[in-house]
């Protein structure tokens, strides 16, 4: 039985070129027309000064291979190092690790003509600790590089990318970075010099130049993506559906975690799908937008198996403790798909570690509502039992939603709501009552928010805050306000209250509009709606002289009048025109609120 036999590797040629002789050793077998092609590809032209940066390039050439080379500045001008690489297979070392190789020569061997080698320039030293501190330093610069790489390899005629760095070193860092998160074909095959002083003529895809010579860069127009970190602001985030894989990327390296992109590999899935490459970071911990996060549940959700057990259970664990970027709609749904396709193990697990949390978010006074909200929705869709944790949840809820309306009432808890409508009944049922403590706050919630009341809720309170102050006459708008709370003010009084505070808020009405509200609504509902104090109000906030001022004090004595101070009586009795002047002066007592805590009413 004879075994497979495995094609050979090609073998690959060595050129080697020098300035003013041109080739001066290279392996036998190399056609004229190869010659042709690498020649002006290996040319260096060395910078003004004694620097002697290291051009290390991969250039494609017409027929399909590459040539991968290195030329630096000698004494005698310059020497350049060529490996051609022929056929389209693309297996092994990205060409990019040659940098810094050992195999790499200065000088034409002496001893005859190159043989072929078997494989590229062995890898060279690899920083780690450069690296991190080259990608702290130009961590703005990432995502928006990220995704001009992945234009520039997929996309024909995509804007070639320039990158301006002092030294040649950064440059193949940058190369580094944008071959290592591409597939590992397209990393063989992105096309590169870390150095040159002719970036407009330049035929690679990543173009490495120094500051000195940026000037012609300014009539390159958009054939360019100029990077050139630290100098004017960084470029926005890149935007859309195609952007998030590099702003996913971005994020990986940036949390020092570049392994995931060898792994992401071996994941089923779009090369620039975000879902597999953002469920491994955050399986490992690196913190992602809603966005990632919402791709890799849905990655996770349509490929059961493809992550391991640990992972599958890191992952959804994230995914159930909402935290940084509020959860989005995209995310809840995605999340719920992954938590139903997880196996029973893993669920159970998961809802045993949530419920201590969720207990802790209730007993936290100042907590987040969106959390929260994220964490009801997570133990529900875990078959946790979450019907005794509901009503503090919804007291919870109702105050961060009066509180901060705007900052609260988000995507987690818009989901929360409809999801849950046990929740819902519970939240709405303390927030009338709240609303009636407060009703500028409750109609705050509904001027500044999306949310909304069901037709068939009946919460008068919350009705009237979501009609609002109306406009024009202010006792018409209070009739309107009472007609939308559906119940009547002599069945419950509060409503007047809560009706009056919303149109006149913390002003007290008019002495015409008082005497008109006593004459449509009578005194006994005022008086057990405590509203008979704004009333009062009226009277004597009134100006010297108003012509209603006097019949209102005397209707206020004649229905209220056991009901007042001594010295607040002979108050009103002056501006009835009973005694003394109508303009003596108000007790400083008696200006300030009716309504504030401790005082009669």
């Amino acid at each position: 039985m004879s075994l497979p036999q495995h094609p050979r590797p090609p073998r690959l040629p060595q050129l080697h070129y020098e300035g003013g002789p041109g080739f001066a050793a290279v392996t036998p077998g190399v056609s004229e027309a190869l010659l042709r092609e690498a020649e002006p590809l290996l040319r260096y032209e060395p910078p003004p000064g004694p620097g002697r940066p290291e051009a290390l390039s991969l250039s494609l050439l017409p027929d399909g291979s590459r040539l991968l080379a290195r030329a630096v500045r000698t004494r005698s001008g310059f020497h350049a190092h060529a490996v051609h690489l022929p056929g389209d297979e693309a297996r092994g070392a990205l060409p990019v690790t040659a940098w810094g190789s050992a195999d790499w020569q200065e000088r034409t061997p002496a001893d005859g003509p190159p043989a072929a080698l078997d494989r590229i320039p062995a890898p060279g030293p690899y920083d780690r600790a450069a690296m991190a501190e080259f990608v702290a330093a130009r961590g703005a610069w990432l995502a928006a590089f990220f995704d001009d790489v992945r234009r520039v390899a997929e996309e024909p005629g995509a804007p070639k990318v320039v990158l301006v760095e002092a030294e040649a070193a950064d440059v193949a860092r940058w190369v580094m970075l944008a071959c290592g998160v591409l597939p590992h074909a397209r990393g063989q095959w992105l096309s590169f010099t870390t150095y040159t002083r002719q970036p407009l003529s330049a035929p690679q895809q990543l173009v490495g130049v120094q500051p000195q010579d940026t000037g012609a860069l300014a009539v390159g127009g958009r054939r360019h993506r100029v990077y050139e970190a630290g100098r004017g602001p960084a470029p926005e985030a890149p935007r859309g559906p195609a952007a998030l894989w590099a702003r996913t990327a971005a994020a990986v390296w940036l949390a020092g975690r570049p392994e995931l992109f060898a792994e992401v590999r071996r994941l089923p899935g779009e090369p620039y799908g975000a879902g597999p490459l953002a469920a491994l970071a955050l399986a490992a911990g690196v913190p992602l937008g809603s966005a990632a996060r919402a791709a890799a549940a849905g990655w996770a959700a349509e490929t059961p198996g493809a992550l391991d057990g640990v992972r599958s259970h890191a992952l959804a664990g994230v995914l159930v403790r909402p935290g940084g970027e509020p959860r989005g709609a995209a995310e809840a749904a995605a999340s719920e798909r992954l938590l139903a396709a997880l196996d029973a193990g893993v669920r159970g697990a998961l809802a045993a570690e949530l419920e201590p949390e969720l207990r802790a978010a209730l007993a936290e006074p100042e907590g987040e509502p969106a959390l929260l909200a994220g964490l009801l929705l997570s133990a529900t869709a875990l078959g946790t039992d979450t019907a005794g944790l509901l009503p503090q949840a919804a007291r919870q809820l109702a105050r961060g939603l009066l509180a901060d309306p705007e900052g609260a009432y988000g995507e987690e808890i818009r989901a929360a709501l409809t999801q849950l409508p046990a929740l819902r009944a519970l939240v709405l049922d303390r927030l009338d009552a709240l609303a009636a403590g407060d009703p500028p706050a409750g109609a705050r919630l509904f001027a500044r928010t999306g949310f909304r009341l069901g037709a068939a809720e009946a919460l008068p309170h919350l009705r009237m805050c979501a009609l609002g102050r109306p406009a024009g006459d202010r006792v018409v708008g209070l009739d309107t306000l009472l007609r939308e709370a559906g119940v009547s003010p002599y069945a419950e009084p509060l409503v007047l209250r809560t009706g009056m505070r919303l149109v006149w808020e913390d002003r007290p009405p008019t002495p015409v509009e008082a005497r008109l509200l006593l004459a449509t609504t009578g005194a006994p509902v005022h008086q057990r709606a405590g509203t008979w104090s704004l009333l009062t109000r009226a009277a004597t906030d009134a100006p010297p002289g108003d012509p209603e001022t006097p019949g209102l004090a005397a209707e206020l004595l004649r229905h209220f009048g056991e009901e007042l101070p001594q010295e607040l009586s002979e108050f009103l009795r002056e501006r009835a025109g009973a005694a003394g002047p109508a303009s003596q002066r108000l007790p400083e007592w008696l200006s300030e609120d009716p309504d504030r805590p401790g005082s009669r009413g």
